[in-house]
């Protein structure tokens, strides 16, 4: 999933970057996860990928958390 460049915002929110995207990732009627918000790997990445390109996260945030996970 692409998220085009009139599907998100930039803003500043409590001094922090951030990256507004539309609540369109919803689970479908009648489902498990109906209402809820539903973000597939692609979607994910693709909000990761948007958010280095903005400049809200940066490469070594990306490490950081990589680290922090792999830690038993």
């Amino acid at each position: 999933m692409r998220i085009s460049e009139d599907e998100f915002a930039l803003d500043v929110i409590d001094g922090e970057p951030a990256i507004i995207t539309q609540s369109s990732v919803l689970g479908q009627p009648g489902s498990e996860w109906e209402g809820s918000p539903v973000f597939r790997k692609t979607y994910l990445l693709e909000l990761i990928s948007r958010s280095l390109e903005h400049e809200v996260i940066k490469p070594e945030d990306i490490q950081s958390l990589i680290r922090t996970a792999k830690k038993p």
